[in-house]
């Protein structure tokens, strides 16, 4: 599931079949690579609470279900997570330090909020224009993800997967 797909969904609360408001931002647990909470927003001038990932009860329909509404929390709980409501334009580097150009779009898992992929818009002016031959946008994987921070570094190996050539030809 994109990320961009959470934004926005309607939260209803099972318990007492009321929406309690939308999704207007995410909690990443960037050392996790992970969603840890939704930032719910009950209008104007309320005060967002926070909804721990795992107490989602489903994804459907443009909705999101919670059991109820007293399982929200205050941000409080979640000092380790960096509020992040789009990881899009963030930089992307490898380990070395290449800029590889920003994030497009992420994917979360939609059952445990690990973040599963990142799609990254290749920069050209630092590729050479070699991009080109793989497309405009390439997909990182998880397994290649060092960090989610204010940058994002992804492992060396990236630039071979994208040129189908060494680090030392670049």
């Amino acid at each position: 599931m994109q990320a961009d797909e959470i934004l926005m969904l309607k939260v209803m609360d099972v318990a007492s079949g009321t929406t309690i408001g939308s999704i207007t931002g995410i909690l990443i647990d960037g050392d996790k690579r992970q969603v840890v909470a939704l930032e719910v927003g009950g209008g104007l001038l309320s005060r967002p609470d926070y909804l721990p990932f795992r107490h989602i009860k489903s994804i459907e329909n443009d909705v999101l279900t919670i059991s109820s509404s007293e399982i929200l929390v205050e941000r409080g709980e979640f000092k380790t997570a960096r509020h992040v409501g789009h990881l899009r334009g963030h930089n992307v580097f490898t380990e070395d330090g290449k800029h590889l150009g920003t994030i497009h779009e992420y994917n979360i898992d939609h059952k445990s909020g690990d973040i599963t992929s990142i799609t990254v818009a290749i920069d050209t002016a630092v590729m050479g224009g070699l991009w080109q031959s793989v497309g405009e946008r390439f997909d990182i994987p998880r397994s290649l993800i060092i960090t989610l921070g204010d940058s994002v570094i992804v492992d060396n190996s990236v630039l071979n997967t994208i040129q189908g050539t060494t680090l030392d030809s670049i």
